[in-house]
């Protein structure tokens, strides 16, 4: 069994309910047909589904760390990636391993809003696209990818990544990936390590969130037009890994994480396009993903998580 433990928190319009669970795990994602159920994924292969109170744990056949998920909103399939350059994808039935001809982490993976392709993102700079079965490297990107969001209106994701490449070489942290054309476009660079990323549904704009290397402030931002806009807050040694818009767009829930266990805490905040309100806050547990279904928000944390390992 393993150890450290994770924390599934569950936010109702009244009510917030935990549920600790064993070890590191990294992130889940909402089934698209039975939508009261998650799957989950973590390190040491763990795979898991949560219906209710029952925990069905899967044999991913590996022992690879997992780090992302990813179900196909056309016919339900799943594709879970993780280290060593680890794809797995699971059609209900059983795992089949994806031959991704890299041995990089991967820490990200997303389809499309029509479950025609998928992107899949991870260390120094990979960028793959999965389609009809098949893996194919696409960018030109440097640093470390950390996650990807595909506008839910046209072919389009935006790609989040660390500000540095190899010894400290400057790198832009945000990319915009054409679907049709497989073209990628640098958007911005600063040193600010961007980690978490979600188009609004309107999809006219997108929050982006991360924290300056230097300084150690979180940063939030609006992308529109183009142009990153920050949004103000508290942000000294806070640290935003990931968001998530609720269906109508009325309210995004944003989380955070800890460089160290002394610095920061795991904080679920919502923002409602004007006033950023904290919801949550707890100084062992630290996230690394949030979403919703409907109006019910779900974060994950860990012990174990770290803003750099998010």
């Amino acid at each position: 069994m393993l150890s450290l433990p994770s924390l599934l928190v569950q936010v109702g319009q009244r009510s917030v309910e935990e549920k600790v669970l064993h070890g590191h795990l990294r992130s889940f994602a909402w089934e698209p047909i039975e939508r009261s159920r998650i799957m989950l994924v973590g390190n040491k292969g763990f795979v898991a589904r949560i219906d209710g109170e029952e925990i069905i744990a899967l044999d991913s056949g590996t022992q690879r760390n997992l780090r992302a998920i990813s179900f196909n909103p056309a016919d339900g399939t799943v594709l879970i990636v993780g280290n060593a350059g680890t794809i797995l994808l699971w059609d209900e039935e059983k795992f089949y391993g994806i031959n991704s001809s890299t041995s990089e982490n991967l820490r990200a993976v997303a389809w499309d809003a029509h479950g025609r392709m998928a992107l899949i993102a991870g260390n120094r700079g990979t960028l793959l696209k999965y389609f009809d079965k098949k893996i194919k490297t696409v960018g030109n990107c440097r640093a470390n990818l950390r996650r990807i969001s595909w506008n839910p209106h046209v072919q389009r994701a935006l790609i989040v990544s660390s500000c540095f490449a190899e010894e400290f070489i400057p790198s832009p942290n945000l990319f915009s990936y054409q679907g049709d054309t497989e073209v990628i476009v640098p958007l911005n660079e600063r040193r600010v390590d961007l980690i978490g990323v979600d188009w609004h549904p309107n999809g006219q704009s997108a929050l982006v969130l991360g924290f300056d290397v230097v300084w150690h402030n979180g940063v939030i931002s609006s992308y529109d037009e183009g142009r990153l806009s920050q949004i103000a807050f508290q942000s000294r040694h806070v640290y935003p890994v990931a968001t998530a818009w609720n269906s109508k767009g009325s309210l995004a829930a944003i989380a955070t994480a800890a460089v160290e266990p002394e610095i920061g805490r795991g904080v679920i905040y919502l923002w409602n396009g004007h006033v950023l309100r904290q919801i949550y806050a707890d100084s062992k547990f630290f996230f690394s993903a949030v979403s919703w279904n409907d109006e019910v928000l779900v974060a994950l944390a860990s012990t174990a998580t770290r803003t750099y390992n998010c």
